[in-house]
């Protein structure tokens, strides 16, 4: 049974891949959203935490401190999905997120058709021990990864020094995030009026820790002008009044969760860390649209990775500039590398996948982005999804509140399925409905 009668007041702290998600699986799931594995309603009257009748509608409010698709570490990811881990091994529950996030990527298309950038990734072996672990990927998931031997990547990819390497497919892609966030917005707005006396919005808002004093440079990073919001918590206080007006608050920035001090006791009391990834922006001009330049044309893994952002060519001609990603670092230190650094470190990286755009390219910027990773348990890195207790003083203090957050890199992977575990169990008002999908999905209240 759904747990409320009349309209559902839901907050959502954090506009990137974890909370559009959950907004869509909210609006998905209610009666009339279209969702097939949406919940069943009660037909009681009652308004007690046990049941929840038809017709109440949802209105949704996601609060964000930029725009959508342009704030946070979601808005600079590398775009490319898929479910194996670095030494090539399924991660816990990768086939079926992949499939849940592919989903909603197709829904976002709709909108943004520039946001699916290739339908193909290809990682490539830089050692004869990686060679052997993509190779067994390989013969265990064929659905999956195909392997490339070593004259097959020099002729389908144009790099000439490697072991051979995987094409993966079947819904392992690559994507440009920002467009792709802005369009599931876009459909959770159609979704929202496809529900009867359902609505959802974008709020910019200063966060209450967003100043300067006794914040680190890691923390500070990415902080968007104070003029582009338009509501400001001027305090712990002012955040938690605005928020006990909405029945569900789900807190689900990622730094900002301890950037912006929103769970009392930060790093003291879940099982994660800060870490920058930097990238950079490159351009080259190129006069055809093959290979034989050495410009690679597809998306690239090796460790770091090299991907075409989307073109900004109108022309239609084949004389166009064609712009890459490349990246990214892995940083804990608040000092952040410089951009000579960033630059140094990702060129011995990926040098051999991308020769001609490293010697003839022109990097255009580097872009940074901060993410909280969770600590490594036994199901590797898992997201931190649940009900969320506090008894602080500090940060959100609501009688209903639930966290997702911790997607760090598998953010385009697990933000689908935990998103839709997450919202059943909301619209029950019942967090053993994720135990139901994931026995030890409380696994960082014990780590």
């Amino acid at each position: 049974m759904l747990y409320r009668v009349g309209l559902l007041m839901v907050a959502i702290v954090g506009g990137g891949l974890a909370g559009l998600s959950t907004a869509y699986h909210l609006l998905d799931s209610v009666p009339g959203g279209g969702g097939n594995d949406r919940v069943n309603v009660s037909s009681s009257s009652s308004s007690s935490s046990s049941s929840r009748a038809a017709g109440g509608g949802m209105h949704i409010t996601i609060f964000d401190k930029a725009n959508v698709g342009e704030g946070g570490a979601s808005s600079v990811a590398g775009g490319l999905i898929h479910p194996f881990s670095p030494s090539g091994k399924l991660v816990h529950f990768g086939v079926a997120a992949l499939d849940k996030s592919n989903i909603l990527i197709d829904l976002a298309s709709k909108y943004q058709p520039q946001c699916s950038l290739r339908p193909n990734l290809y990682r490539i072996a830089l050692s004869a021990d990686n060679r052997d672990q993509l190779r067994r990927s390989a013969d265990q998931c064929p659905n999956l990864a195909t392997w490339l031997s070593e004259e097959c990547v020099r002729e389908k990819l144009g790099i000439s020094s490697s072991f051979g390497g995987l094409e993966m497919g079947n819904g392992c892609r690559a994507i440009h995030v920002p467009a792709y966030l802005r369009g599931l917005f876009d459909e959770c707005v159609t979704k929202a009026r496809s529900v009867a006396g359902s609505s959802i919005r974008w709020e910019l808002v200063r966060m209450p820790s967003s100043r300067e004093e006794g914040r680190t440079a890691m923390q500070r990073c990415d902080e968007p002008r104070e003029e582009e919001t338009n509501e400001s918590w001027d305090d712990v206080e002012s955040m938690n009044r605005h928020l006990a007006k909405y029945d569900v608050v789900i807190l689900s920035a990622g730094a900002d969760i301890l950037r912006d001090r929103l769970v009392d006791g930060g790093e003291r009391r879940l099982p994660v860390q800060l870490v920058r990834g930097q990238s950079i922006e490159i351009t080259s001009l190129t006069t055809t649209t093959t290979d034989e330049n050495g410009i690679p044309n597809e998306a690239l893994l090796c460790g770091k990775y090299v991907s075409p952002l989307p073109s900004d060519d109108t022309t239609n001609n084949s004389s166009s500039s064609r712009r890459f990603v490349i990246g990214a670092t892995h940083e804990f230190k608040d000092d952040p590398l410089n951009a000579e650094e960033v630059i140094d470190e990702l060129k011995s990286r990926t040098y051999e996948l991308a020769k001609s755009l490293w010697d003839s390219g022109t990097i255009d910027r580097v872009t940074s982005g901060v993410r909280l990773q969770t600590h490594r348990g036994r199901f590797g890195r898992m997201p931190i999804v649940g009900r969320y207790i506090n008894n602080g003083a500090d940060g959100v203090r609501h009688r209903n509140s639930w966290i997702f957050t911790g997607l760090s890199s598998r953010g385009l992977l697990y933000h689908g399925l935990f998103a839709s575990w997450l919202a059943n169990a909301v619209l029950h008002d019942d967090e053993e409905k994720l135990r139901d999908e994931f026995a030890e999905f409380d696994w960082w209240r014990t780590s």
